[in-house]
């Protein structure tokens, strides 16, 4: 890899991470009645949003719609049978419930989402 791919994949990671960090500000800032501090988080987020996209698109990471639900389809198997898993056990270990139930929640959902990507590229496939 080289190191403007390197930089790439890092700028991708950081745009992601800036994003749902200030979306979940932003519900924050709603729940505590401040709709107006909200919106600027929100603008922030959609604009983290765009930077990823672009930076995901030069490295290569979008393909054709087949090309995506293929990987979108085989992609989620290693989040549900090793990733949380282990992250699962590694929590319990620490005694860390809250992460511990939050890792099971994001596993369950991820099922949904291998089942809802097979279904679609078996579909389109045919």
């Amino acid at each position: 890899m080289s190191k403007t791919d390197e930089n790439l994949d890092t700028a991708i990671n950081g745009e992601a991470r800036a994003r749902l960090k200030y979306s979940a500000f932003a519900l924050q800032a709603m729940q505590e009645g401040h709709p107006e501090v909200a919106q600027l988080f929100l603008e922030a987020a959609g604009a983290e949003t765009v930077h990823g996209m672009s930076h995901l698109r030069v490295a290569g990471g979008i393909g054709t719609t087949r090309q995506n639900l293929d990987e979108s389809a085989n992609g989620e198997n290693d989040e549900i049978e090793e990733m949380y898993p282990r992250f699962i056990r590694e929590a319990e270990a620490e005694e860390r419930k809250d992460a511990a139930g939050s890792f099971r929640l994001a596993v369950e959902r991820e099922k949904h989402h291998r089942a809802m990507f097979q279904e679609a590229f078996a579909d389109f496939q045919a």
